[in-house]
């Protein structure tokens, strides 16, 4: 056999803890990728359920299971599997998230398409149930964007999901790893990444991100709002102080928006006054006030 068909182009990285139940179907949508030079590196972080009895099991030898030595949460996991990996592009995929069968197959031929780009992200959905699309990433059109993206990061123009994301590997000499210090260390990593690479949008839903219970987005939202500020001051000095300005603006609407639909309208005016200060002649501020108050008066 050549080197070609047996060196991986591409490595994906699935993190994975506890989830049994989901794991196997999230396989399965790599396997059937159009594109099939890949290996899927599943990193076990101390799973207590049969989750690596499952992946054991998996006759395909593309899929190589690694168990961590200790709990490294998913940040770690990532890490392990970017030390562990052998192709020249990686991509990430989550435990209880599916892709279309073409994706990998796009993303590629948009790398090549445009050699000067370090990255790729695809459209997506939300879903609950299978094939019965929520929120879509971005509004349905079609074709592709390329070229500087980092501001357009702040300016709230893409949809930053690591599951949809693939990049050249050789950029880690240049970033570096996942910072287990940082929030939001996946948007931190994309973030270090747009800034020493031009990159692409294939605005086609390609990554379906499952919604349930046990997402972590779901369990620490109010934690994750909070990062979401954090890492916003932390590039501030990286951006136009327009940019700066609609983006705490936004970020504080939004963070308030999440405390009202948690019926915490106290918690939500606050933020909704911390926001006012970055459009100080909006009346957005005050209309997302009054429907908080009204919603104490109800309540």
């Amino acid at each position: 056999m050549t080197e070609q068909e047996t060196y991986p182009e591409i490595s994906i990285i699935l993190p994975t803890y506890n989830r049994s139940h989901f794991i196997i179907e999230s396989i399965e949508s790599v396997c059937k990728q159009t594109f099939t030079n890949w290996e899927l590196l599943v990193i076990d972080d101390q799973s207590t359920d049969n989750t690596a009895e499952l992946v054991s099991g998996i006759t395909d030898k593309r899929v190589v299971l690694h168990k961590t030595i200790t709990r490294l949460g998913i940040t770690g996991t990532r890490n392990e599997g970017l030390r562990k990996a052998n192709g020249n592009i990686i991509a990430f995929i989550d435990s209880d998230d599916l892709w279309a069968p073409g994706k990998l197959e796009k993303q590629v031929n948009a790398l090549e398409q445009y050699p000067d780009a370090g990255f790729c992200f695809t459209g997506g959905f939300n879903f609950k149930t299978l094939n019965e699309p929520l929120e879509f990433f971005y509004q349905p059109k079609e074709g592709l964007r390329y070229g500087d993206l980092f501001l357009s990061f702040f300016k709230a123009e893409i949809a930053a999901t690591t599951p949809s994301f693939i990049f050249r590997k050789k950029y880690l000499e240049k970033i570096g790893f996942f910072n287990k210090e940082k929030s939001f260390a996946d948007i931190d990593f994309i973030l270090r990444l747009a800034m020493v690479t031009k990159g692409i949008i294939l605005y086609e839903p390609l990554f379906y991100r499952r919604l349930h219970d046990s997402n972590i987005s779901n369990k620490e939202w109010e934690k994750g709002s909070q990062e979401g500020i954090e890492l916003l001051k932390a590039y501030k000095e990286n951006l136009p102080l327009p940019v700066v300005r609609n983006a705490f603006f936004r970020r504080y609407i939004q963070f308030g928006e999440k405390y009202l639909k948690h019926h915490k309208n106290s918690q939500a005016i606050g933020k909704f006054l911390k926001a006012w200060p970055y459009k100080p002649l909006s009346i957005v501020p005050a209309k997302k006030i009054t429907k908080a108050i009204l919603y104490s008066l109800i309540k």
